[in-house]
């Protein structure tokens, strides 16, 4: 493969708790045509334990939870004496800055949330509760098309799946909802024909495998999630079953020709390209 010329932004969107079965044209038609005219793979896999925390995790560290970590929304055992590196740190390596775009915090942990987020190396806003109100306040960055990541995580299935269960009616009209925010999405920042731009859109797990209003187990329904890619170097046609946040996550810095920290365990899909990014020199885990 010959190099791509240059990527210059990727969009990064964790569709909360979507499960893939959605995706069809009579329910999310513009979900269903970014997946039909770039590449995807509606039988990718999660992390175990399939839960936000956990998987998100490894989408910011390249590495499975047995390593990061974070196996539970509320449990943290780190793995003593073992350096991580972060998404945006590595970006940072290449000159590569990421934002990111999440819902309003509650007024008694916006302090802790945002100097958490800003461990991560990455500028944060929050702002909004669902998939419309955060990407209000992400519009200014996308119509910008500056060179870097952009990350922007919607909650709306997870939060109707949580409290109604998933595929309930509620649950179908959030992931709607999504829909919708991705259409305003694709039309504000133009990334389909920019051959500059890729967009990365997936799961960070599914639901309604063990218990119809959980996903916090192995069942197929709770582990099995969709990713999609698009852009104007990005090839149509399947990514691999069984790709993972954990291979999104080398895929980014991958894209910018920085190469994936030694320490991570995904790999880039450079199936979905048309060329592959020249690679430069590994960064230390």
């Amino acid at each position: 493969m010959s190099a791509p010329s240059g990527i210059e932004r990727v969009i990064l969107v964790v569709l909360d708790g979507l499960r893939p079965e959605l995706i069809t044209p009579n329910w999310l038609p513009c979900l269903s045509g970014l997946a039909t005219s770039g590449s995807h793979t509606l039988s990718g896999t999660t992390v175990q334990p399939s839960v936000t925390a956990a998987a998100l995790a490894s989408l910011f560290t390249g590495v499975d939870p047995t390593v990061h970590g974070i196996v539970g929304e509320t449990t943290l055992r780190p793995r003593l004496g073992h350096r991580l590196t972060l998404l945006p740190r590595a970006l940072a390596t290449g000159g590569v800055p990421m934002v990111g775009h999440m819902r309003a915090l509650p007024w008694g942990t916006r302090t802790l949330g945002t100097l958490l987020a800003a461990q991560l190396g990455m500028r944060t806003i929050f702002g909004g509760h669902e998939a419309e109100g955060i990407l209000d306040r992400a519009v200014a960055t996308l119509r910008a098309a500056t060179r870097g990541v952009t990350y922007l995580h919607w909650p709306d299935a997870d939060q109707a799946g949580h409290a109604w269960g998933w595929m309930s009616p509620h649950y179908r009209a959030a992931a709607r909802r999504l829909d919708a925010a991705m259409a305003r999405l694709l039309d504000v920042s133009g990334v389909l024909h920019d051959p500059r731009a890729v967009l990365i859109a997936l799961a960070d797990h599914g639901g309604g495998g063990q218990r119809h209003d959980d996903h916090d187990s192995t069942h197929p329904h709770d582990v099995t999630i969709p990713i999609m890619m698009a852009g104007g170097q990005v090839r149509r046609g399947e990514l691999p079953g069984g790709s993972s946040p954990i291979d999104v996550c080398a895929t980014i810095p991958w894209l910018f020709g920085i190469a994936p920290p030694s320490g991570w365990s995904g790999r880039p899909l450079r199936e979905a390209f048309t060329s592959a990014p020249r690679i430069a020199t590994a960064v230390a885990a």
